[in-house]
């Protein structure tokens, strides 16, 4: 019996050691915020969007919402094509020129010069694409996004002062 009483006492002391995020299968706000820097553009925006409860709240008709599917569709792949036509040696140049021992002022701004049109078109193919999505809302729909967004930003601003 008093084997049986100890072993019982060290499984619910090991158990109550055992933090209670190795158990829960939930992401922590840690994984939730990498998650969100990792989203694909337009993703937040379509989740927003699109959602069950945005439709609801918009008003979205089936063809606002079929609109809406294809906009999103036609420019991520957009997106997708610029990802993959951007290099990823930039990051390395720029690492090499502030790693170097003098600053190249030249070196820089060529490298900058080069990364601006790829950045330029990123942008272009945003504003199409915000351009599309606000006018295929309505002026009602659009009104309850920005007191919406009112909102949001408001609670932000509270949340910093505080």
């Amino acid at each position: 019996m008093n084997k049986l009483a100890s072993l019982l006492l060290a499984s619910c002391i090991s158990v109550g050691v055992i933090p209670h995020t190795t158990l829960a299968s939930e992401p922590t706000s840690h994984e939730q915020k990498a998650k969100r820097h990792q989203m694909k553009p337009f993703a937040h925006l379509e989740k927003r969007l699109l959602s069950d409860k945005a439709i609801r709240h918009l008003e979205l008709t089936q063809t606002q919402q079929d609109k809406l599917k294809a906009v999103f569709a036609t420019y991520k792949a957009q997106l997708e094509d610029l990802k993959e036509a951007y290099p990823s040696k930039p990051r390395q140049a720029f690492k090499s020129i502030i790693e170097a021992d003098t600053f190249d002022k030249t070196q820089a701004q060529l490298l900058l010069e080069e990364h601006s049109p790829k950045k330029q078109a990123f942008m272009l193919t945003m504003l199409e694409a915000r351009h599309a999505i606000h006018h295929i809302l309505t002026d009602e729909q659009r009104s309850k996004i920005a007191k919406r967004k009112r909102k949001y930003m408001a609670n932000m601003q509270h949340k910093r002062d505080n």
